[in-house]
């Protein structure tokens, strides 16, 4: 019953519902529109403007069909990616989604947004270190959406990630990596990262959406 209140309540006004100080940033979770998002001070981090993003990204990159049969998802956050693939995409697809934040991991594991538990294997871990030490088989498709509040990490646009990320995706695989150029700082860090796939991929797009996000598709 107070999911329901706060669903409704929230279709005239905003309704925070629960906050933490995360390992990373505060988070806080809104009711919106009917809808629960996921925020920190400054940026949106799951469901909200993100869940459109990857909707937008997700659509047009994936042919019809059931697969990919497995995924890759180096931020997982609260789930955005992965319910996009099972619930609206209606895919099979086994996810293993790498996630450091604790509180994150928690939301997801609640389902405010319906994805396939049972097809999805949650890793609590820091992404840069979990790429380095993973050495398995290479996943069909690979999603980056690494930010503490509207900043990229350092490592993200460094040689050693790009490498772990050309290894982490399979030949005929497709690297989607979320990038942000709020400033001129940020700017220069997702232009070396579009250098930087482009130099270890045969092809690699790009897109401008929600204002400021530049997310580059690699194949």
């Amino acid at each position: 019953m107070t999911d329901l209140i706060w669903r409704l309540l929230s279709l005239l006004w905003p309704v925070r519902v629960a906050r933490w100080e995360g390992r990373y940033q505060p988070l806080e979770l809104t009711y919106e529109l009917g809808r629960p998002v996921v925020n920190s001070r400054r940026a949106n981090q799951s469901w909200g403007s993100l869940h459109r993003l990857w909707q937008q990204v997700l659509r047009p990159v994936l042919p019809p069909g059931p697969g990919p049969d497995r995924a890759l998802v180096l931020g997982f956050g609260a789930g955005s990616v992965a319910s996009i693939l099972h619930h609206e995409q209606h895919r099979n697809t086994r996810i293993t989604g790498v996630e450091g934040e604790p509180r994150m991991l928690q939301l997801a594991r609640r389902q405010h947004r319906p994805f396939r538990q049972d097809l999805v294997t949650l890793v609590e871990d820091d992404a840069f270190a979990w790429a380095s030490s993973w050495h398995g088989t290479p996943f069909p498709l690979v999603v980056v959406d690494l930010f503490v509040e509207l900043d990229m990490p350092a490592p993200l646009s460094e040689p050693p990630f790009l490498d772990d990320l050309r290894r982490l995706t399979a030949p005929d695989g497709l690297l989607v990596v979320n990038t942000i150029g709020h400033d001129e700082w940020s700017g220069v860090r997702s232009e070396r990262i579009g250098a930087g796939l482009r130099h270890r991929f045969g092809s690699v797009e790009e897109l401008a959406l929600e204002g400021v996000n530049r997310v580059f598709i690699a194949r």
